[in-house]
């Protein structure tokens, strides 16, 4: 347990038993910031099972036993840290916020202990103003935006017209894992603010193990047995959206229109199914203009959220204090 302050809640690494709690606490911050809860059961296993929950994860408790905050730290590559920051509303959401953030950092420092420097992201909605000063003050800073984009399913999409010499096919599992990584790799190189991943850490992230696995929503663009470009979607049935998750296309094949083709062919097998909205989140200034391209679809902007950046200095410089 940490040393004991003034504040009133009581803050630890987070433990099995502690699992209801958490989940509960990141789908009612998430149903606020983003109008959804974006995370079920399944997926928040899949997740802890990944962490070291004793040194990369912290449980906020207030003295009545209820949980006021989670956070998480997630590293690749060693030097780049993801920070996950969950708060009950509260008067004292301010000073939870900023201790655990410090708690975090000082994490991240001994992990990152032989690097030169090291980096912490974080994503906060526009909808959230609170949480974006919580972490302006701690030193962070935004440069890079995303819009959630929406469209409701009631009637079918204009039909896809594929370029010459390419067809649309579903994934198919246990053939074309390899060449979906490579492929999706290599369309997200042109993306500022994309992190090349290893084959392991892109299974994950794409939730390839998870039992909601779907490889009826991934579809792929062949090329005479090459893939030209891919759309990596799911759906979440506790909120009746299909999101639209990676959609790319390879630098050979782009200015044909695959992409749109890609996205049309997308909204029409939700469409098909029954899924009343597709959801999808993008770059607001993507090089490739990609918001023009959704709404061309039919997509409209319904919110907005911010990834904030730290960049620390050497952990040896660092002044970090006992936990």
């Amino acid at each position: 347990m940490l040393s004991p302050t003034s504040d009133p809640f009581t803050l630890r690494a987070a433990a099995p038993g502690d699992f209801a709690a958490v989940l509960a606490l990141m789908c009612a911050a998430n149903i606020r910031s983003y109008g959804e809860a974006l995370i079920a059961a399944e997926h928040l296993q899949t997740l802890w099972a990944s962490l070291d929950l004793a040194h990369n994860t912290w449980v906020a408790y207030m003295p009545g036993g209820e949980l006021a905050g989670y956070a998480e730290l997630r590293s690749d590559p060693p030097d780049s840290f993801d920070v996950s920051l969950y708060l009950a509303e509260g008067a004292r959401r301010a000073t939870l916020g900023t201790r655990l953030l410090q708690c975090v950092e000082r994490r991240a420092a001994a992990a990152a202990a032989n690097a030169a420097s090291f980096s912490l992201f974080s994503r906060v909605s526009a909808a959230d103003p609170a949480g974006m000063q919580l972490f302006a003050d701690a030193g962070y800073v935004s440069r890079l935006s995303f819009l959630i984009m929406e469209r409701l399913l009631h009637e079918p999409p204009e039909p896809a017209v594929w370029p010459a010499g390419v067809g649309v096919r579903p994934f198919v599992p246990g053939q074309d894992e390899q060449a979906v990584y490579r492929a999706d790799e290599e369309a997200s190189q042109d993306k500022g603010y994309h992190t090349p991943l290893s084959f392991a850490a892109w299974a994950e992230r794409m939730g390839l193990n998870h039992d909601s696995f779907d490889p009826g929503l991934w579809f792929l663009a062949d090329c005479n047995g090459e893939i030209a470009g891919a759309a990596l979607n799911f759906y979440l049935p506790a909120t009746e959206t299909a999101w639209v998750d990676h959609l790319g296309v390879r630098r050979s094949w782009r200015k044909q229109g695959l992409g749109y083709a890609l996205l049309l062919h997308s909204l029409a097998e939700f469409q098909r199914r029954g899924i009343p909205r597709a959801r999808l989140s993008v770059d607001s200034q993507s090089l490739t203009n990609a918001p023009r391209l959704y709404a061309r679809a039919g997509l409209e902007t319904i919110l907005e959220y911010h990834i904030f950046k730290k960049t620390c200095p050497p952990p040896a410089a660092a002044q970090t204090s006992p936990e």
